[in-house]
């Protein structure tokens, strides 16, 4: 293991920036940085042959050395465009840019500062108000996996959102995590503490360019929902058809804490995303849900835990997915019952439409529960078009395509109302009827390309 004394950490891969951002970091942060480093380095790359988390996801062709991580400004237009959809979609919400090069990274904050809240770049956040960060920290450890190490020794720039005790901040937050460099190693974050009775909206989009530029997203959210407090979070994947994205998302709730979690997956060559609701407080609810569209040669998995500690808590997921071409979802998702969740509620649930003979869909939902007078229980499907909707349509004079249209629009409706803002709800709508009509919404581009 490398010591902690000064001196250089060697990056094998071409990850160069490491000793930077350690010499550049707090002390306390820079510990950490070479702490993760050093696990980085101990780990093993997860293995579809040896790792059950990764049975279906194989990365065996992910080379990292073929990544950088240097600080490469994103593309104006990227920028651009990203501001368009928020304009378009939320207008009011304050914009956090987290991107090389970025003019302002946080943009429109003025209110909810005066409400007491904190909005800045993790980085800024890391050396003024190091002890808020540390403690929102304390759930992630440096070495809980190979990515996650990685993450925690390379990331720069993100987003901090501090909401104190008591505050109802009166406008969402909207984070485009943005990336445009050839052959980057790009590590989105963002890390956000509600305090007790506190709320608020957040939106964390992914993109890159539309097209299929190689890159590496390695990205880490952490949501903190303290007593009495309720977040409304909404995650948009879209990034373009090269990319490697890794993600973990893990919100942690307090005693009667509310968390309304919607994630969107369109972009990414091969996503592994964990969405994680530690339900750790008496009374605690979440409810997840979410749509995902694969096309092409696409490998989306998504792996969700609903981990039940505290008495009385609740907790519903509902994904559902819809394949095409050659692609192919994985979902694995587990309900975990603590012996102190007395009374835990928790249900588990994913549908999936396949709608070409290439493409695939595997669908792994688990109970473990270790207390007495629960209910939890869980559900999986999969599928082709159903002859008889198709015909319903077609009788009614509907050709074949556009009666296969509104039976996969009619299949995600119910999910897409339960997202948790109107402009939002639209937004995923009109990029859903695209990508059913064809055209995929993997990367980001300007309205008028």
């Amino acid at each position: 293991m490398t010591s902690l004394a000064p001196g250089p950490v060697r990056a094998p891969f071409g990850l160069d920036a490491v000793d930077g951002r350690i010499s550049a970091s707090p002390d306390w942060l820079a510990a950490r940085r070479r702490a993760a480093w050093d696990a980085f380095e101990s780990l093993a790359m997860p293995s579809s042959r040896q790792d059950e988390d990764w049975r279906r996801t194989d990365i065996s062709s992910l080379n990292l050395g073929d990544f950088h991580a240097k600080q490469d400004s994103v593309d104006a237009a990227l920028v651009a465009a990203a501001r368009q959809q928020r304009d378009r979609t939320q207008p009011e919400a304050v914009l956090a840019i987290d991107a090389a090069g970025a003019s302002a990274p946080i943009e429109g904050s003025d209110p909810l500062v005066a409400q007491g809240a904190i909005v800045t770049t993790l980085e800024d956040a890391s050396a003024r108000h190091a002890d808020l960060v540390q403690h929102a920290l304390a759930g992630l450890a440096v070495d809980e996996t190979k990515f996650v190490a990685l993450w925690n020794a390379l990331w720069s720039g993100g987003v901090f959102i501090h909401v104190p005790s008591g505050a109802q901040v009166s406008l969402p937050v909207w984070i485009a995590h943005l990336s445009s460099a050839p052959g980057a190693a790009v590590f989105p974050s963002t890390v956000v503490t509600v305090e007790p009775g506190g709320r608020l909206t957040l939106i964390e989009t992914f993109a890159s360019p539309a097209d299929d530029t190689a890159m590496l997203s390695n990205a880490i959210t952490l949501l903190n929902v303290g007593r009495d407090a309720q977040l409304d979070y909404i995650a948009v994947q879209q990034w373009g058809d090269g990319v490697w994205h890794m993600a973990t998302q893990r919100a942690v709730l307090g005693a009667n804490a509310r968390l309304r979690f919607f994630g969107a997956t369109f972009g990414a060559r091969l996503q592994k995303a964990y969405w994680e609701a530690i339900l750790q407080g008496t009374g605690a609810e979440a409810d997840i849900a979410g749509i995902c569209f694969g096309d092409g040669a696409q490998h989306l998995d998504h792996q969700s835990l609903q981990a039940h500690v505290g008495r009385e808590t609740r907790s519903d997921l509902l994904l559902k997915v819809a394949v095409r071409d050659r692609a192919r979802s994985v979902y694995s998702g587990l309900i975990d019952v603590a012996p102190s969740a007395v009374h835990a509620d928790g249900y588990v649930q994913n549908r999936n439409l396949i709608l070409s003979h290439g493409a695939k869909a595997d669908s792994v939902p688990r109970l473990e529960i270790r207390a007495n007078d629960v209910r939890c229980g869980h559900g999986a499907t999969a599928g082709h078009i159903d002859d008889e909707q198709r015909f319903y349509f077609m009788s009614r004079g509907v050709p074949r395509a556009d009666a296969d249209a509104l039976v996969v629009r009619g299949f995600m409706e119910d999910v897409l109302h339960r997202v948790p803002l109107d402009g939002v709800r639209e937004l995923l709508a009109e990029m859903l009827d695209v990508e059913i009509a064809g055209r995929s919404q993997a990367g980001l581009m300007p309205e008028s390309a």
